[in-house]
């Protein structure tokens, strides 16, 4: 036999030193095979999409949950869409919509898009009656042209405070107040309150009271309408959102009118949901159209990381943590159980604040027991303040827990928004488990939701709570408002991107990198592993508020 030469012991030095290094790094190296993902799009259903604005999380979220959910997602133009402050090309969408709907079997539909151009727009109440009136014109041709043809749509209710704007500015405090005392005096008649009202209203001019008070008549009106024709048969479903809100307050009056409707038809009782929240709307109404249509009814158990979290009412939310986690459960088509064994997913519910911090190693220990006894857990990471230090996500990364392992996560702005962008993802994956059967289509089955999880982890924890609170004191200090970039647009976006990029080279190596999923496979298990991550970002709009976001992850698969 002959011996090895100097290079080839040279070789086997050096892959023992590249073993070691990575081991440090990252932990045990596998030997893996790198996976080719360019796997074929099958699509079984085509939806429109006419967004509620052009945000990422009311356009991209809805396109790559779609996406994973085997569903071509048709959008308008990026030009015809609104920009901002700048609204919507109202006419030339619904235009739009009426011919492309001859192309599509569904469609996703914001009243508040066609109507307003926008939902900045609808705060200012920019649509007309006629506007309105044109839009159900077009809906019920859109339905008499095409009647197999299904229309989703939502309208919200719109928010509690009065919309920014120079005149208003002065007002906002007052209108608050005077909202919630409408809203007590309609349901307590308290004589106090009725006269802290008169104070009140001789300090607000009487044009702004007017319009206010005539936006939610005008809401009422349209969703009332709305409702009768769910009930003719014109729409196949419609959800009516609350912005921004509080305990009391008019859009509560609103929605209390469009309950007592609603209950007055129960014939409408599955087609008709009355929730909280706007920007998930459009992905809980996606969900819906995915278990409906494939008559899968996912079975949900629910576990809070703290006894008391399903009772708190977080900010901006009108009601307590337990009852929006009910609403979104049931518009997404699920079906809350009562033990793990029953569910086809737990859904972890994380309500962080500065007063329970004692709870959140317990917490992670918990979630980290579930997923590795093989719980398909999905976490919403909500906080009371919006800060780094009230999420549980951290702590699960100092107890090593396997974030890969994770089917859904999301913990971004509102309470309404986070739990619904958390069910609709772990719902329409859970989902497409069962309709995958051949190994390539569950492989990239996995790296679509593996991505939009990591998606999840760089936006809601670390562009939300760490990058964006940087840049913007960054911004304030030289005197640059974060809601009006202007020529400092392009300068920031850099910035941001640099800094997501380091921020996601770190999640890859402290959380991500080498850790296995099973996937289950008709050959039987496999196991895959993430190897790398890279990143595309920038600042939709002219602000700092949101990021879009697109991670691409490189996969393997585990030899053993």
């Amino acid at each position: 036999m002959s011996k090895p030469s100097k290079l080839s012991l040279s070789l086997v030095i050096l892959f023992s030193i590249i073993s070691i290094a990575l081991y440090i790094c990252y932990g045990k190296v596998y030997n893996a095979t790198p996976i080719n993902s360019n796997a074929s799009n099958k699509y079984w259903l085509t939806v429109i999409l006419l967004p509620l604005d052009s945000r990422p999380p009311c356009t991209q979220f809805v396109e790559r949950l779609a996406h994973i959910a085997g569903i071509k997602l048709l959008m308008p133009q990026p030009e015809l869409l609104d920009d901002y402050k700048t609204p919507a090309n109202k006419e030339a969408l619904r235009i739009w919509l009426r011919q492309t709907s001859k192309q599509a079997d569904a469609a996703i539909i914001s009243t508040d898009m066609l109507i307003h151009g926008s939902l900045v727009a609808s705060r200012l109440s920019s649509g007309t009656v006629n506007d309105t009136n044109d839009v159900l014109k077009l809906l019920t041709t859109v339905h008499q042209e095409n009647p197999n043809f299904k229309m989703y749509v939502f309208s919200i209710i719109p928010r509690l405070l009065i919309a920014d704007s120079q005149e208003n500015a002065i007002y906002q405090k007052n209108m608050l107040k005077y909202s919630i005392l409408k809203d007590q005096i309609y349901t307590f008649e308290n004589i106090e309150d009725i006269k802290k009202l008169t104070a009140l209203e001789e300090q607000i001019p009487v044009h702004i009271m007017n319009h206010y008070t005539a936006m939610y008549e005008q809401n009422t009106k349209l969703n009332g309408a709305l409702m009768d024709m769910v009930e003719q048969g014109i729409l196949s479903s419609l959800i009516i959102g609350q912005d921004d809100g509080q305990p009391f307050g008019m859009p509560n009056i609103n929605k209390q009118k469009l309950q007592h409707q609603l209950l007055q038809k129960p014939v409408l009782a599955n087609k008709v949901f009355i929730t909280r929240g706007t920007d998930e709307v459009a992905l809980t109404l996606l969900s819906h159209i995915v278990t409906s249509l494939s008559n899968y009814q996912p079975h949900i158990f629910v576990v809070y990381s703290t006894n008391e979290g399903a009772q708190i009412t977080m900010p901006y939310m009108p009601n307590t943590v337990a009852t929006t986690v009910e609403e979104k459960i049931r518009i997404a088509g699920g079906l809350q159980v009562d033990n793990a064994e029953q569910a086809d997913f737990i859904l972890y519910i994380h309500v962080g604040s500065k007063k329970n911090k004692s709870i959140y190693k317990p917490a992670a220990e918990q979630l980290k027991t579930l997923l590795n006894q093989g719980y398909k857990v999905a976490l919403v990471d909500l906080t009371e303040n919006f800060q780094l230090d009230e999420t549980l996500l951290p702590v699960l990364l100092a107890q090593n827990v396997d974030l890969p392992k994770l089917i859904a996560y999301a913990g971004w702005n509102t309470t309404s928004n986070s739990i619904g962008t958390a069910i609709t993802q772990a719902c329409i994956f859970s989902n497409a488990l069962t309709t995958q059967a051949d190994t390539p289509g569950l492989v990239g089955l996995y790296q679509d939701n593996l991505e939009f999880l990591t998606a999840r982890f760089l936006d809601d924890l670390y562009y939300q709570k760490e990058v964006n609170p940087y840049i913007n004191k960054q911004l304030q200090r030289v005197h640059i408002d974060p809601y009006n970039l202007g020529s400092h647009y392009y300068q920031t976006n850099y910035k941001i991107q640099k800094l997501m990029f380091s921020k996601a080279r770190w999640l890859l190596s402290e959380a991500l990198y080498n850790r296995p999923v099973i996937i289950e496979t008709n050959q039987g298990p496999q196991k895959i592993i993430i190897t790398d991550l890279n990143i595309k970002t920038n600042l939709p709009w002219q602000r700092t508020f949101e990021i879009w976001l697109k991670p691409k992850l490189s996969l393997a698969f585990i030899n053993e």
